[in-house]
């Protein structure tokens, strides 16, 4: 009976030349033809027989249409009258079109976005699908209702070509229409084709009668989004992208194939000046580390996009892609789970969220493709990350993809029609790498997983600054993680086009850097945030290679502030990763800043998520005095929407409080005692010079910090210098932790009157352990203390002693040569050595460490 069955339905989706000739319809390729094919059914009913998940995914589409199907069978002209009519505008007898909707959705509040048309089209989708699947004329005969009325109202509405970006139904925007309307239409006409030539008839809203299917108007609607895309589209950022799904399907469902392969070759390779080609964004991804350059939630966007157009695309015949130029494409969206910190939060790069669920439907893409062309190796990638997320309880292949809402073309009959019935392949949960980076966005990051596998004990420190598509403007930002949270974090993102959303969040004063004379800013670039991309100098290890030592790594970074006027400043900004324990460590901030000028400023920002901030000294109360104030607005700044903005962003802060000038020694700490599971603090030793000044102040809430900290002032905390920071640098040591912190005392380490790093002494597992911890600002630095027997050249070191004064390591992450005490480390990049009673060395390059006792100990290069 089921082999019956599948027989009919393939009788039905065949469409006979004689009744295309018949119907004064020109012969066509056979439909359908977009997403699948008449041949590809007899595969998918076997998956929904044999496999749960495609029976339940199934059962819930059903579900999902069936009042909508008994309502269009009692009375087609009531369910239709349910779309957003309006009278024709010149001749009420005539069919109605639709009701327009807003002007730039961006600024539209969600509750004026929802169209009821973008509803019947999810369901003209699924009935549709079902329709292919089973044969069932009910719901053959909703969708061709739905599909006919849509395309009579569209086709007597005009585009609005007033302004570039104008849709149809979205008179303002073209970008939203074409994913809430313009991509779903198509669909239905594919699915419903092989009937509709067959002469049936579709219901009339005019006449209240049925009436003949029109061929010509569906084609003049396809054929205008198509063009609409083309001649209406965006350039350069993650739009044209969004948009292309709707240019790829009411291109293929052109009857024409001149026409169709016309409009195809804008999707594939040919630029319009209004719509950027596939070729393109590939060669954008290529040029960016294989990551789209934009902000995550648009980045991962773009990639699940593109994997769903490859695999359309290839599934054409013959197929309208080469395989090789999208081959390597779908590694990008695993290459974004690189940039997590130990608790699986993002990276915040400009406007991107905190938390991102996988993109598990652009997996499963990814893998069935590679499972069509045969690619073993990505199908492995890609199973084993769908697998791992199976057997963790975080993905579930029988959750149904149901209708979206706004900006989003439905596409949930994919999970039937495209997904593998199983998924092979396995895999652990992926190792990161120790230092990474991602150049567009200027981000360079480190990372140490503590030995106990939790994410409560492990290190992590980000720098990032860029101009890109939805960057923030926030120079070279350090986020530091502890505790098992991103503790010290930038501010993050709110609402698009309000107040402190461009006034604050995204300019300098909401992320942990260096504002310079109070007047840090932006210029050109996306919307005029344009700044200088962060690059690094240095990583140790090096991107993708192992560590020399598991408890150390560095990163120093640098970028060009682009201040007030012709005035510059030079950063530079090291930061060090040290590992004391299983479950303590601490980083090391060395941020250099300078410019030409005789009277310059500059202001060393942390925020901290937390209920207060303490500045001490010597464990007393630092004098503070109220200071409103002292934050204000750059002179001349001023706000124009996505144009100009009251630089630096500081202007935001509450209940500032200042001292006087201090050259001591202070201590900041930030407590968050309401963190969930345990409370969690941020101590932070600041070594003193001349010239500084410290504030404390309240600035706005952190978006997405654990509760209750996203609705909470958020503690910052601000040094000032005045003069020249670079050889007097804001010098810091953070360490996170849960109950007592174990560092006890922090000074600094000066040569020849300048800084030259830290002397910190912890308290681990009832033990003092002494770092010296050695800082230059070149890669030539030179120290010398004879006090201390010690002496190094390079720009990273540590020293570390026990709590009997006793070497028991020396690290070098770039330098050349440091002796202590009759130990001699040198190296032609970065070394370690264990220095106890077995001592070893491990060195990138070739390494030597002399023993006091004059016993020599050579590395080979790793």
């Amino acid at each position: 009976m089921k082999l019956f069955l599948r027989a009919a339905l393939s009788l039905l989706f065949v469409a006979p030349v004689a009744v295309l000739i018949a119907a004064g319809i020109p012969p066509v390729s056979p439909r359908p033809m977009i997403w699948v094919t008449a041949a590809d059914r007899a595969a998918i009913l076997s998956k929904i027989e044999t496999q749960p998940w495609a029976q339940t995914a199934f059962a819930a589409m059903k579900a999902r249409v069936a009042d909508s199907v008994a309502a269009h069978a009692r009375d087609p002209d009531a369910f239709l009258r349910g779309l957003p009519f309006v009278a024709h505008p010149t001749d009420p007898s005539r069919h109605p079109t639709f009701a327009l909707i807003g002007g730039n959705m961006a600024s539209t509040p969600d509750s004026r976005r929802n169209h009821s048309l973008q509803r019947y089209l999810h369901i003209g989708t699924d009935c549709a699908v079902i329709f292919y699947l089973t044969g069932e004329e009910s719901y053959a005969r909703c969708a061709a209702d739905i599909l006919s009325t849509a395309t009579r109202a569209l086709a007597l509405m005009p585009r609005n070509d007033a302004t570039e970006s104008g849709g149809i139904v979205y008179p303002g925007d073209v970008l939203y229409e074409a994913r809430a309307v313009g991509a779903q239409l198509p669909i239905l006409y594919d699915f419903l084709h092989p009937w509709l030539v067959r002469g049936v008839r579709v219901h009339d809203v005019v006449t209240r009668a049925p009436v003949a299917f029109d061929f010509a108007v569906a084609q003049a609607v396809f054929r205008a989004y198509a063009r609409l895309i083309v001649e209406h589209g965006q350039i350069d950022s993650n739009h044209p992208v969004l948009e292309m799904p709707c240019l790829a399907v009411n291109a293929l469902a052109l009857d024409d194939p001149a026409e169709r392969a016309d409009l195809i070759a804008y999707l594939t390779v040919k630029d319009s000046p209004n719509q950027d080609s596939l070729k393109k964004v590939m060669r954008i991804f290529r040029e960016s580390g294989g990551i789209w350059p934009e902000s995550f939630q648009y980045s991962v966007g773009v990639s699940g996009r593109v994997a769903f157009l490859a695999a359309l695309l290839r599934r054409q015949t013959p197929p309208a892609v080469p395989l090789d130029g999208v081959a390597a494409f779908p590694l990008s969206l695993v290459r974004l789970t690189d940039f997590r910190f130990p608790n699986d939060d993002n990276l915040r790069l400009g406007d991107g969220p905190r938390r991102s669920g996988e993109p598990w439907e652009a997996l499963e893409i990814a893998y069935a493709l590679a499972l069509r062309e045969g690619d073993t190796a990505t199908q492995q990638t890609m199973g084993g990350l769908l697998n791992l997320g199976i057997a963790q309880g975080r993905y579930d292949r029988a959750n149904p993809l149901g209708f979206t809402g706004g900006a989003n073309s439905y596409q949930g009959p994919l999970q039937l029609l495209w997904f593998a019935p199983t998924i092979t392949g396995t895999m652990t949960a992926p190792v990161p790498r120790t230092t990474d980076a991602l150049p567009f966005a200027g981000a360079v990051l480190q990372r140490n997983l503590s030995p106990t596998g939790d994410p409560a004990h492990a290190l992590m420190a980000a720098v990032s600054g860029a101009s890109y598509v939805h960057s923030h403007a926030t120079g070279m930002a350090l986020e530091l993680y502890g505790a098992g949270h991103v503790l010290g974090a930038n501010a993050g993102k709110g609402t698009y086009t309000t107040d402190e959303h461009e006034n604050h969040r995204r300019l300098f004063a909401a992320g942990n850097g260096v504002i310079v004379n109070g007047s840090s800013r932006s210029t050109g670039g996306w919307v005029n945030l344009g700044t200088d991309t962060v690059t690094p100098v240095v990583l140790e290890p090096a991107l993708g290679a192992a560590p020399v030592s598991p408890n150390h790594s560095f990163t120093v970074t640098r970028f060009t502030d682009r201040s007030a006027g012709d005035t510059k400043a030079e950063q530079q900004r090291l930061v060090g990763l040290v590992r004391t324990s299983a479950t303590t460590g601490y980083y090391v901030d060395v941020f250099r800043s300078r410019t030409t000028q005789t009277e310059q400023f500059h202001d060393y920002l942390y925020h901290n998520l937390g209920d207060r901030l303490t500045l001490t000294v010597a464990g007393q109360p630092l004098p503070l005095a109220d200071s409103p104030e002292r934050f204000r607005p750059a002179a001349g700044t001023s706000w124009s929407r996505n144009r100009s903005f009251l630089f630096p962003g500081w202007h935001v802060f509450k209940s500032a409080r200042t001292s006087p000038p201090f050259a001591g020694d202070v201590a900041a700490e930030f407590t968050a005692a309401k963190l969930k599971p345990s409370p969690a603090a941020m101590r932070v030793f600041l070594p003193g010079t001349e010239g500084r000044e410290y504030s404390s102040a309240l600035s706005l809430e952190t978006k997405e910090a654990p509760s209750p900290y996203d609705k909470a002032p958020t503690p910052v905390l601000v040094v000032r210098q005045r003069g020249e920071a670079w050889d007097r640098p804001f010098a810091a040591v953070f360490e996170p932790f849960v109950g007592a912190g174990a560092i006890r005392a922090v000074t600094a380490l000066t040569s020849r009157g300048s800084f030259s790093g830290f002397k910190i002494v912890s308290h681990v597992a009832d033990r003092t352990l002494t770092q010296l911890v050695l800082v230059s600002a070149s890669a030539d630095g030179e120290f010398s203390d004879s006090d201390l027997g010690l002496t190094f050249r390079g720009r990273y070191a540590v020293v570390s002693l026990d709590d009997r004064d006793r070497l028991t390591s020396l690290y070098i992450g770039e330098g050349t040569s440091l002796r202590f005490r009759g130990h001699e480390l040198s190296t032609a990049q970065a070394a370690f050595a264990d220095c106890g009673p077995n001592p070893s060395l491990t060195a990138v390059g070739p390494g030597t460490l002399t023993l006091p006792d004059g016993r020599r100990l050579d590395a080979r290069s790793r």
